[in-house]
């Protein structure tokens, strides 16, 4: 009874995923994932669409029976059964194709979407990086801006004093000037006597 009942989960594993847009190789791929034989899910999907027949065992290709041009129209080789089936097989034929295209370009599809999310990451990493350096910068002009301010007021006052200490030269020069002349004077009038 426990058998039946995980056959019946298993089916309706398979017909989740297909409800989800998922392949039939994909679903192979994830319930594969879950430790059940690709086997025994190709078989599930088989049986699910009919085309495992009664004499054929559960997994194996069906092969279309060649068409007889002789026949009347609308039979096949075997006489009773209809052309349809012809057609049948080649639309499974044409939607397993398709199918495995489908996910080859599911797969192409993410692979473009993680390195369409790399560059992303990147390019918020760069932006990132242009937002911190231009703070740098700001800080860094606001300090050489101070320092410039600085500078000009010292030089200011060293400007001032300059100035101070040329008028102090203009007063004191002349005078230090005449008082050396006195003393030369004096000086060569003691070596005189």
């Amino acid at each position: 009874m426990a058998l039946f009942q995980q056959k019946q989960d298993f089916s309706q594993q398979v017909i989740d995923l297909r409800n989800q847009g998922l392949t039939d190789n994909l679903i192979v791929t994830e319930l594969g994932k879950q430790g059940i034989p690709p086997d025994q899910v190709h078989a599930t999907i088989a049986q699910m669409d009919g085309s495992a027949s009664l004499g054929q065992p559960v997994g194996s290709p069906e092969v279309p029976a060649a068409p007889d041009f002789g026949a009347s129209p609308g039979m096949s080789q075997q006489g009773m059964q209809p052309q349809d089936n012809i057609y049948d097989r080649i639309e499974e034929i044409t939607e397993g194709i398709v199918d495995q295209r489908w996910d080859e370009l599911i797969i192409e599809v993410k692979k473009i979407l993680e390195w369409k999310q790399k560059v992303e990451d990147a390019q918020r990493k760069i932006e990132n990086d242009v937002v911190k350096l231009k703070e740098d910068f700001k800080v860094l002009h606001t300090g050489v801006l101070g320092k410039l301010e600085s500078y000009d007021e010292r030089m200011s006052e060293v400007g001032s004093e300059l100035k101070a200490v040329g008028k102090v030269f203009k007063d004191v020069v002349p005078v230090f000037v005449e008082n050396v002349k006195e003393l030369k004077h004096h000086v060569e009038k003691h070596k005189k006597h």
